[in-house]
């Protein structure tokens, strides 16, 4: 029972729930007819307004009087002031349900030609719907297409918006790109809608999709044009022009598209004879109508006729045949075949009652065959079997519901009985029946329930008795696809729980058959595409050390695959985020920058010195460019006598490789391979400061072999040099950065290279009359005993030395 009372109208149920309205279907008592009763919803009644919106959605309704537009009756406000309009009530679903349930070129045309009339008539009025989408496309019992759902329209001329500039309105996947970027929209936006709206009924999904309603705006306005799949060409160079980002180049009015829809030519595999064997059934429109009529439940739904029944239904077919041919003798003989068939099909049947349900013997298969009757007569006694065998009753589809099953903790069992063979009457295929009643479920999104009642029961049942029946199996994988796109409707609504949950039942559907071990791969590959979305958005949160943001990813991951590791390590890793200690890698297009760590929260050192290989990176593609014959007189172990300009940083006099650290570097150049780090990276890079420097190395132990890279035995040997340790740490020259332990999460600050640092002279803040820079820390040559880790200098921009190179800081927060 429902709480509107609106005089005039009995409300019987609610049949549909939007943000801005709910509607019921309710008998106008004066014309003793039904009708969908839009009622606003009771927290938006006192803005005027939604008010307003919700009145205009009904007058321009009013106005607008054509075959293919929803009419309104009636249009008043509730006694609790709520306003309300009644309007033609269609009970056919929506234009989604009929691309699930299979569309054959013809029909798409026919549907598409009927709203482009519907909104040319609109457009000459001038209005523009603004969200042509898949469900504002409902269907009458007729099955004639009607564009409803006017409450964001408005007319072209309409000086007063009650939509704010700058803000898109509609359904993200249908908006045209300037809806889309919240501007000015005109009859070609909704031509662009109806160009989706082809896309959507040729391939079942849209053009464009995306994490959220952002992304697949921005697809709209950005990404080209898609390139339907095989078998579809012919539709391709509409989809071109009506999909135009240019609203200039796309078609100019309705009337342009519909000459378009004329030159399409339906391929004949879409329009031939509905086959058993066709892998989607074209829905006729007769058929469609008698299971949209479906009124309550039967007392015996989806229960074959008894033998004796079919015996006595084919007796009395007998008896009729014979008084309308009066003195014709071949109904009677007709009529005694069939009893004959009747009871030798019978016998068959009782006679493998204690064998397995569904397996029949050679010779009891070889008895069927003999006596399988015409295709026509099947035909025939299927026509006359359905007036006996009513199906389950459909919901009504005013508006798209979301199925019954969608709360349904886990599938039910799949046979409720055993089948009885010997109950089976031989008068139709009961396998094409079952087929028939199964669709019919299907169409009416009874997929796994109720039990018995539902398409995977019937098609499973099917399969049973006849376990390589093709449409059965086919029924089977379009219930499965079913349920995908119920989960695609549900991840473009948000609900990931539910997403998750109807492609659960859309792998167990098609897991229940072998055939359907490709679809099952299909499913795993559409969630893992989601959670790979959903881990690389958390991996960009991660890089912008935006934990909240990278939480939230990581969790909805792990909803849509519990299992993924790297959802799991995700959400052990955030916590750390921002943190001193974290460390973490910015990218440089599809490479990672150097490792950094958090040393405070605003500032995050390198943990390595910079590498030949990172500086060879920068200096083919800028550095070369920048410093070509500028290069800095290099310096061998920081001797003014041993200074050349043909020593540079690929050639520095020492053993090295791309893992070592960078040397014969100026500052000039270090500085420029900072800001160039920068502007890839969009953070803010450059060298520490002396007192950023000094804070952290400070926190270095006393040096030894084991722990830094000075001056020892193998030093000496190499240079034939007196100073250094008797100790032995292998390296004569520098090691690979990063080979002696790091102190706080930074490697090398005592020993390996001396690394110059953001100061004029030694110790003094840059300015730009500066011609020396500062250095700090010990280096490959440097001695325990003679050289203290603080130690500083400073030389001019044009000297370089083959044991002094340069780390980087980044700016947190910046």
């Amino acid at each position: 029972m429902t709480a509107i009372d609106i005089p005039g109208y009995v409300i019987r149920r609610e049949v549909g729930v939007g943000g801005m309205a709910s509607v019921y279907l309710a008998l106008q008592t004066s014309l003793d007819r039904e009708v969908a009763l839009k009622v606003m919803a009771p927290a938006l009644a006192a803005d005027p307004t939604f008010s307003k919106r919700f009145m205009q959605e009904a007058r321009m309704l009013a106005s607008l009087a054509h075959p293919n537009i929803v009419q309104v009756y009636d249009v008043g406000v509730t006694q609790a002031q709520l306003n309300y309009f009644s309007m033609q009530y269609l009970s056919g679903g929506d234009f989604a349900q009929r691309v699930r349930m299979g569309l054959s070129d013809k029909d798409l045309l026919r549907i598409l030609e009927g709203i482009a009339n519907a909104l040319g008539y609109a457009h000459h009025r001038g209005y523009v719907h603004r969200d042509v989408a898949p469900g504002n496309i409902l269907f009458d019992v007729s099955d004639t297409p009607l564009l409803t759902d006017f409450g964001i329209a408005r007319a072209f001329s309409q000086s007063a918006r009650i939509t704010s500039a700058g803000i898109s309105i509609g359904t993200s996947h249908y908006m045209s790109p300037e809806q889309a970027r919240g501007i000015d929209v005109d009859a070609r936006s909704d031509l662009y809608g109806l160009g989706v709206l082809t896309w959507f009924g040729l391939t079942g999904k849209p053009p464009y999709e995306g994490a959220d309603g952002f992304a697949v705006s921005y697809a709209h306005v950005f990404e080209p044009i898609p390139r339907l799949p095989a078998g579809l060409e012919h539709w391709q160079s509409l989809i071109d022009k009506a999909l135009a980002k240019d609203p200039a180049q796309r078609y100019q009015d309705a009337e342009e598209f519909i000459e378009a829809l004329g030159t399409i030519e339906p391929r004949s595999a879409a329009t031939g004879s509905e086959s058993q064997d066709a892998p989607t059934r074209v829905i006729q429109r007769e058929a469609l109508s008698n299971a949209l009529k479906a009124q309550e439940a039967p007392t015996r739904i989806g229960v074959l006729p008894t033998l004796d029944e079919s015996i006595v239904a084919n007796k009395t077919q007998a008896v009729a045949g014979a008084v309308a041919a009066k003195r014709s003798w071949l109904p009677w003989a007709l009529a005694a075949a069939g009893v004959l068939l009747i009871g030798s099909v019978g016998y068959v049947l009782i006679a493998g009652r204690d064998k397995k349900p569904g397996i029949v013997s050679e010779p009891a298969a070889a008895t069927a065959a003999r006596v399988s009757p015409s295709a026509a007569v099947q035909d025939e006694r299927k026509t006359a079997l359905a007036a006996t065998v009513p199906e389950a009753p459909r919901g009504d589809m005013q508006m798209p519901l979301e199925p019954a099953e969608s709360g349904a903790a886990e599938a039910p069992e799949l046979f409720a009985e055993e089948l009885d063979l010997a109950s089976i009457p031989t008068v139709v295929d009961p396998v094409v029946e079952l087929v028939r009643q199964a669709r019919a479920d299907l169409a009416g999104s009874r997929l796994t329930n109720p039990p018995r009642f539902n398409a995977f029961e019937r098609f499973s049942l099917a399969l049973r008795i006849n376990a390589d029946s093709k449409p059965a199996k086919q029924g089977v994988l379009d219930t499965a696809r079913a349920y995908v796109d119920l989960a695609d409707k549900s991840w473009a609504s948000g609900n990931l729980a539910e997403f998750s949950g109807f492609l659960d039942k859309a792998q167990e559907v098609a897991g229940s058959m072998p055939d359907g071990a490709e679809l099952v791969g299909e499913i795993g590959k559409r969630r893992k595409s989601e959670v790979d979305k959903l881990l690389v958005e958390a991996g960009a949160a991660v890089e912008r050390m935006k934990s909240a943001e990278a939480r939230t990813a990581f969790e909805k991951a792990a909803v849509l695959d519990k299992n993924n590791k790297a959802a799991r390590d995700g959400l052990k890793l955030v916590d750390r985020i921002g943190k001193p200690g974290y460390v973490f890698q910015d990218r440089i297009g599809d490479r990672k920058a150097p490792e950094m760590v958090l040393v405070s929260s605003s500032l995050a050192f390198a943990r390595r010195e910079t590498t030949r290989g990172d500086f060879g990176i920068w200096w083919r593609v800028a550095g070369s460019r920048q410093f070509s014959g500028k290069g800095p007189s290099c310096r061998d172990r920081e001797s003014i006598f041993r200074s050349s300009r043909k020593r540079d940083w690929q050639s520095a006099d020492i053993t090295q490789d791309d893992s070592h650290p960078v040397v014969c570097v100026s500052f000039g150049e270090a500085v420029a391979y900072a800001e160039w780090l920068s502007k890839e990276t969009g953070y803010r890079y450059r060298l520490p400061t002396a007192a950023e420097w000094e804070q952290q190395a400070g926190k270095s132990p006393a040096a030894s072999c084991s722990s830094a890279n000075l001056a020892d035995a193998a030093y000496k040997k190499a240079f034939d040099s007196r100073a250094g340790a008797d100790c032995d740490d292998g390296f004569a020259a520098t090691a690979p950065a990063g080979r002696f332990p790091a102190v706080a999460g930074v490697f090398d600050l005592d020993g390996n290279v001396r690394e110059w640092v953001a100061a004029c002279g030694k110790a003094a803040a840059l300015s730009a009359g500066c011609r020396e820079h500062g250095l700090r820390g010990r280096g490959w040559m440097s001695t325990a005993d003679k050289d203290a880790l603080m130690m500083s200098d400073s030389y001019s921009e044009d000297v370089a030395l083959n044991t002094l190179g340069f780390r980087l800081v980044r700016e947190i927060g910046q």
